[in-house]
This record gives structure tokens, sequence and C-alpha cells, in this order.
């Protein structure tokens, strides 16, 4: 069994890229947008509330640190059903939030894969982040404004830090090329990974 743990920064291609894995690998999907969505989360209401993330930020945490529990509860079910791939779409931004999802997989006996998602132009962010704009009631397109993008980033740590992942999949969406590093970069069980997304654009 594999876990492809997605992370990445808002606009970065993330949800698109899980989506195209899970169509050609099939398994089960579990979208952070989604969870949001049932836990009653509005993103955009968040950004009011904290005017942009500068207030009452706290509270903010605390309602996402359950979101990303509840996450942790359904990629347990998932791995208890024997769903295989399970793709799990996230942000996934700080370590202890993917050492959680580590330490899940590890406990199951199963593969993890991270997907770490790019886009480092900062004109395509703008332009992506316009594309949302009066998009924002779709859960997918729900961080439409740049003050979520500013949160986010000021929060992350880098993944190659980390020291848990064998295999770290850099997908950078604004150039579509696909670079595996770590042990196992020529494993043919990463080819669902690859094959999807070579020469694929988010856009």
């Amino acid at each position: 069994m594999t876990v492809v743990v997605m992370c990445g920064l808002p606009v970065s291609g993330k949800t698109t890229t899980a989506a195209r894995l899970h169509a050609a690998a099939g398994g089960s999907l579990i979208r952070s947008c989604d969870v949001y969505q049932s836990l009653g989360i509005v993103l955009p209401e968040w950004v009011r509330r904290t005017r942009g993330f500068t207030v009452d930020v706290a509270a903010y945490d605390a309602v996402r640190d359950e979101a990303y529990r509840e996450m942790g509860r359904r990629l347990d079910a998932a791995l208890d059903a024997g769903a295989t791939p399970v793709v799990l779409d996230a942000v996934h931004g700080e370590r202890d939030k993917r050492q959680a999802v580590w330490h899940r997989c590890h406990a199951h006996g199963v593969r993890s894969v991270l997907v770490w998602c790019r886009c480092d132009d900062p004109g395509d962010i703008a332009a992506r982040l316009r594309a949302r704009h009066g998009r924002e009631a779709e859960p997918e397109h729900e961080a439409a404004d740049a003050s979520v993008f500013h949160d986010i980033a000021r929060r992350w740590q880098d993944p190659r830090d980390d020291g848990t992942w064998p295999v770290i999949v850099q997908y950078d969406t604004h150039i579509d090329r696909v670079r595996v590093c770590g042990a196992g970069e020529d494993d043919a069980a990463l080819a669902f990974i690859r094959a999807p997304l070579e020469g694929a654009s988010v856009r």
C-alpha cells in the first residue's frame, strides 16, 4: 500500500495534481478542502475575521488543527479498509503536520511518498490567485485571498529538512517538471506518480 502525501503552498497545483493522480491510480482521495467544508470551516470568513490573518489567528489555528486531525482519522479509515493508493491532499506546510502523517503510515506498515507541488514564479502565483476570485464558494478554490498564501508561506518549513521522507517528488507546476529525490528514485512503484504528471499542466 502507498500513501501519496501532497504538500505545497496555495495555488501551487496540489488539488489539481491530487485529482490527476487519483484519476490515474484509483484508490482513495482525501482533500483538506472537503474536510473544511464538512466541518463548517469557511476560509473566506476566517480571512475577514482575522483581518487577513493579522488578529485572532490562534482561533483559526484551532479549527485548522482540528481539520488536520479529521484528515488523520479519514486516513486511518481508508488504510483500515485497504484502499490503495491513498492520496492525501493538504498544505502540510509545517513539519509536525507532515510527520503526523508519516507516523500514521509507519504504524499501518504502508509506504508514504511526499509530492511537493511548487510554483516559484511570483507572476504566475498572482495570476492563479486572480483566477480564483469569485470562485471562493468552490471548496478547491476557497484560498483566493493573497493573505491566505502569505499566512501559509510564513509558516512554511522545507520538507527536505524533515529527516523522515525517503522519497520526495518535487513537481514544479510552473514549468511542468518532475524531480524525484531520495532512495528509490528509480523505483518502478513511482511510475504511477510520474506518468500522469510529466508534461501535464495544472492550468
